[in-house]
């Protein structure tokens, strides 16, 4: 059976290998949900570029909240689309 300090050494030699910006931030935003526990009247999102903790009314998460599930229907548009938009409109 490896021990601790093999078992790290593996997994850091794995994240040193990974292509994939999506999984080194779900490692990332793992990792952060074990060291940084939360506290009364801030949210934990994905960390940003500098891990900080934001602190929101209860007005902003909500529409933070709304704005997620928004998203997930689908109904956004992609920066193309509005570019295309935005040329119209100033014609």
């Amino acid at each position: 059976m490896e021990n601790l300090n093999e078992k790290k050494r593996k997994i850091i030699q794995n994240i040193v290998e990974l292509d994939d910006l999506s999984i080194l931030l779900k490692i990332e935003e793992l990792l952060m949900n074990f060291k940084m526990p939360e506290k009364e009247g801030s949210v934990q999102e994905t960390p940003s570029v500098y891990q900080s903790k934001i602190h929101l009314t209860e007005s902003q998460k909500k529409m933070l909240h709304d704005a997620e599930n928004e998203i997930e229907k689908g109904n956004f548009y992609l920066h193309e689309e509005v570019k295309k938009m935005t040329e119209e409109w100033l014609k």
